[in-house]
This record gives C-alpha cells, sequence and structure tokens, in this order.
C-alpha cells in the first residue's frame, strides 16, 4: 500500500517534506493506518474498484479530509460530513468511514453550554 503515497497528488510532497518516514502502525485486511508524525495519520481502505484515504492533522484538535481514488489514483469524490463544522474528523472502524465534529472543543465550557441549551 506505501506505492499509494507515490501517486496521489500532494500525500507525496507531504511525505518528502518530512524529517521521518511514514510508519505502519496498523494492518487489517485491506485497511492500513501510517502515523506520519505524533500529529499526522493517513488511514486508507482499499476497495476492489476505489481505495479511501482519510488524512487526519492533530495539532492539538483533530481535523480530516476524506477522499475516494479509483484504482489508477485519480481523485474521483471529496467527501464531507453530512453536517459541517469548522473541524471534521474522521476515522475508518470496521470498514465504515466515520465523522464528529470537534468544532466545540475550541470553546470554554460557558460557551458549550450556551450552544448545547439553544
Amino acid at each position: 500500500m506505501l506505492k499509494l503515497f507515490l501517486y496521489i497528488p500532494g500525500l507525496l510532497a507531504l511525505l518528502t517534506s518530512m524529517d521521518t518516514p511514514p510508519v505502519l502502525q496498523d494492518v487489517q485486511g485491506n485497511y492500513s493506518r501510517y502515523v506520519l508524525r505524533d500529529s499526522c495519520t493517513i488511514e486508507i481502505l482499499e476497495y476492489s474498484d476505489s481505495v479511501l484515504v482519510v488524512e487526519t492533522v492533530c495539532a492539538p484538535l483533530c481535523s480530516s479530509t476524506a477522499r475516494i481514488y479509483n484504482k489508477e489514483y485519480k481523485l474521483l469524490h471529496s467527501i464531507r460530513p453530512a453536517e459541517t463544522g469548522m473541524l471534521p474528523y474522521a476515522w475508518i472502524e470496521n470498514g465504515e468511514l466515520h465523522w464528529r465534529d470537534n468544532t466545540m472543543q475550541l470553546w470554554d465550557k460557558e460557551e458549550q453550554g450556551r450552544v448545547t441549551k439553544e
């Protein structure tokens, strides 16, 4: 799956600009998770006709992008959650893409209370 990094635009530039190579953290069948730094991960889920790539950066709150590529590594779709906040966080679990909005974590407790009561 590391060959994927060579073909997806932007990933190669990201990897070559880093001091340390990516570390394979988890592999389960057609799923793999690479750690690029303490604050940056890439999750890859391969389907028979496409590849789902989730890039996440945490500094200190996490924000993600999710994209689907065909087997020739041409971008097919950029995926956004149904309800978008400032900091959408995505992860792959059991072969499914999940989203959470991390925007409220930017606010202090008082601000969060005002938003959840309305």
